[in-house]
């Protein structure tokens, strides 16, 4: 199972990855940055478009 790890010094609450896949990620309604909603058991085409689209490489993916 892998893992989605968001950096919260590098996001810049884009709203990117909540909008591309919001099972996964969702913004924080304290720090106006995204972070992980839920843990996905397999990356799918969602989930990596929205790592792909992430403007400043805040999300990774650990196997």
């Amino acid at each position: 199972m892998s893992k989605i790890n968001l950096d919260q010094d590098k996001c810049i609450g884009c709203n990117t990855c909540p909008l591309l896949n919001p099972e996964v990620f969702e913004m924080d309604t304290t720090t106006y940055k995204a972070k992980v909603k839920s843990q996905p058991k397999t990356v799918d085409e969602a989930t990596q478009s929205a790592i792909d689209s992430c403007p400043v490489q805040a999300i990774s993916v650990e196997n």
